[in-house]
């Protein structure tokens, strides 16, 4: 079941959204990836940055 959800493509906009990423990473990644890509290829690529929690 975990692998398909992580096989799900998802708008590049709505998963920087969801996970509260900035406009500058989320064009990072629509350069990298496109306007759409599977979840464990956003998860992959995105940066870690540190939330300050």
């Amino acid at each position: 079941m975990e692998e398909a959800r992580l096989r799900e493509v998802w708008s590049v906009h709505a998963f920087a959204q969801h996970y509260r990423l900035d406009r500058m990473e989320e064009s990072r990644l629509k350069m990298l990836l496109g306007p759409y890509a599977e979840m464990r290829d956003l998860l992959a690529t995105q940066r870690r940055t540190s939330s300050g929690w």
